[in-house]
């Protein structure tokens, strides 16, 4: 029986396979479109969670070494000289205050390394009550070393003192001056490439002034161990 000339057409096979094919490409499109934006949002977590990983280990470097005292923690036995601060390229040791929230009050011995570990360097960090600090027991489990970043290819510390004259010395990465305490600090990293981090020159000025440690055999001696 034929249909009239009112009556209605459905759809032939061709338009339903070319809508359901316009429908497959929008949910795909739909679907690239939400992955690429959840893509996009982890790389923007992850360059957030670099950056501040970063951002936290400079703070804490720098409120360290910008409340460093002039306390000397060890006596050389050979000449008599009180250490206050002990550089190295790759190490630095002194005295200041830990933060309310690690520390129990007082002063602390603290140290910052760069260490290797495997393939990378690490930069760690240590800390000893300063009252009955043993230099030759400072290994002990209660110090073993934090680590505040790593990643790190290469890098070191270097310090800047005042002269006799009351000039700033050139930076220098060896601190022979033992009972005496840098002017200024400098920690310069380079990071691996698959680290994806980058690290600023961090230079940080001493509060204290280092000049009124001279002749003063490195200030007081607050570690009162027996020898």
């Amino acid at each position: 029986m034929r249909r009239g000339p009112g009556s209605l057409h459905g759809f032939t096979l061709i338009e339903l396979l070319l809508a359901i094919g316009l429908l497959a490409l929008l949910f795909g499109m739909a679907y690239a479109g939400l992955r690429g934006g959840l893509k996009a949002a982890d790389a923007g977590e992850a360059l957030i969670d670099r950056t501040n990983r970063v951002r936290v280990t400079q703070e804490f470097v720098r409120h360290q070494l910008s409340r460093l005292l002039p306390l000397a923690f060890e006596q050389d036995p050979g000449n008599g000289v009180f250490r206050v601060f002990e550089g190295e390229s790759n190490r630095i040791r002194y005295v200041g205050p830990m933060p309310g929230y690690l520390g129990k009050g007082g002063p602390y011995v603290q140290e910052l390394e760069i260490l290797r570990v495997g393939r990378e360097r690490q930069l760690v960090f240590r800390h000893w009550l300063l009252n009955g600090f043993d230099p030759d027991d400072s290994d002990n489990d209660d110090a073993l070393p934090v680590r505040l970043l790593a990643g790190i290819d290469r890098g070191g510390f270097e310090f800047r003192t005042v002269d006799d004259r009351g000039e700033i010395s050139d930076w220098t990465d060896d601190w022979d001056e033992e009972s005496q305490t840098p002017v200024m600090i400098r920690l310069q990293m380079r990071m691996k490439e698959d680290s994806r981090l980058v690290w600023p020159t961090l230079d940080v000025a001493m509060v204290v002034d280092a000049g009124s440690t001279r002749g003063n055999a490195g200030g007081t001696f607050f570690n009162t161990q027996t020898q």
